[in-house]
């Protein structure tokens, strides 16, 4: 599993759209990270190549 962590707010959207555009999904905080209102978490599945 691929997992980032970018901003909430208004000047992310282009990369949220574009992390979206790849596969990405809105999750739970991961790997030591908590609830923020300034994060959002994302992350997808790898496929076999």
């Amino acid at each position: 599993m691929d997992a980032l962590e970018t901003g909430s707010r208004e000047f992310f959207a282009l990369a949220r759209r574009l992390y979206h555009r790849h596969g990405f999904l809105e999750c739970a905080p991961f790997a030591g990270y908590v609830l923020d209102p300034n994060s959002l978490f994302m992350s997808r599945e790898l496929r076999n190549s």
